[in-house]
Formats: structure tokens, sequence, C-alpha cells
């Protein structure tokens, strides 16, 4: 499973575009008056315009190449203020051998720069946005996580590792060795590397096997393959 798409909405529409387009210089692929398209590797996310006084958030990661860690780390603090945990602005995981920092946007998005060690392909250029490998994890919000799981079971996704999902904390869907996950939590969960709380917005992931898993506009997850 690797992510192919993802849409989602955003507040402070024309900073967002002018955050991602112009200071991070991420590569353009469309844009719109009501919405953009950058590509990050492998994935293609899209920002739409927000409806007026709502201000949706989403948690996803991007993929720094194995070997550019320290050098992605001082690229990002020269352009963003890195958000700190316990006072430090990095975190090890131990459990997946990878580095992270996280940042937030104009539209308050909680962005992940992560660096799999033992996943990620290297890089022998200076690293800069078009470095990035591809959106390896986006969040998946939901009011009741074993109530919203048959989405994911219908499609043929299933817990890393093949645990069982649990009623409560953050669940990683996919199969370890693509290294791209849907984390699945419930609405109110802190966000690591940030005070906010979980909560459920409109969204789209498309998968690139053709799966289309989405928040819809009742606020629910549901999924489909794509014709």
């Amino acid at each position: 499973m690797n992510i192919e798409h993802i849409t989602m909405y955003a507040s402070n529409f024309e900073a967002t575009k002018q955050f991602y387009i112009a200071k991070l210089e991420f590569p353009l692929h469309s844009e719109e008056s009501d919405r953009f398209t950058i590509l990050v590797g492998g994935t293609a996310v899209t920002f739409t315009k927000a409806p007026l006084n709502e201000n949706p958030f989403y948690h996803f990661a991007f993929d720094i190449p194995s070997n550019q860690f320290e050098e992605a780390k001082a690229w990002t603090k020269g352009k963003v203020t890195l958000s700190k945990e316990q006072g430090k602005d990095e975190v090890y995981f131990e459990g997946i051998d990878a580095k992270s920092i996280y940042f937030e946007d104009p539209a308050g998005n909680i962005v992940e720069f992560i660096c799999r060690f033992s996943d990620a392909k290297q890089n022998t250029t200076p690293f800069n946005a078009s470095s990035l490998q591809k959106v390896s994890e986006m969040s998946i919000v939901v009011k009741d996580k074993l109530k919203s799981a048959s989405a994911f079971h219908e499609v043929s996704i299933f817990e890393r590792d093949h645990k069982e999902i649990s009623a409560e904390g953050l669940t990683f869907m996919g199969a370890r060795e693509d290294a791209s996950y849907l984390l699945f939590v419930n609405e109110g969960r802190t966000w690591f590397f940030s005070n906010k709380k979980a909560e459920v917005f409109p969204l789209e992931v498309l998968l690139t096997d053709g799966v289309l898993l989405k928040i819809d506009g009742k606020l629910e997850l549901v999924s489909s393959n794509r014709d």
C-alpha cells in the first residue's frame, strides 16, 4: 500500500499556498482559484479552500531520504519554527528506526518530516523540498475507531503486523514492508508535538492500488475501489 493522492481542506488558503509553493518551494503540479496540488515524490497533495469560518487541520508525514536527516532538519529550521515536545525538537522511534521533526503550516496542519533509516532510499544531491520521497503517513480521525474499522477491512487494509485494532490510542494501518501507513485515531487525542486535539474533518486518500478512503460530508469513514 502506498499513498497516491491526498485531498484536504485548508483555511488561510492563500497563505497556505504561498507557504508550500513560495517559501518551501514544493513542486507545483496544478493550481486553480480554490485549490492547488503539490508533488511529494510519488504522492500528489491537494489543498482545497475551506468553507468560510471553518478551520480544518490534519496530520501527515513526508519521507526524508535515509542519509539526510541532519541536512533536512537544518534546511527546515532555516524556513520554519520547529515544534517541540518536552523541550526537544526531534524524536527517535526505535520500533521503526526513524527520526522525525514537526512544524505547523498556516492552515494549522501538523506536518512531520520523517527519516526512515532502514526503509527510505538515499539521496546524493543537496536537500530541498524536491528531495522528499512520498507521503508515508496520513492520519484519519474518526469518532469511533472500532465502529469505523470495517471501512478498512472491506478493502483489505489491516493493522500493522496484523494486530487487533485497539479502541484507544493510535493505530498504524498498512503493511510494515511498504513503510506507508494510514494512522487511525479517535477524535480527541492530543497530537504528538502539538497541544491540539484530533478532530474529524472531510478528507480523501487515494491509494496506488485504486482504493479510495474518504471522510465524507457526514464525517463518516467510507471506502471504495476506484473504477
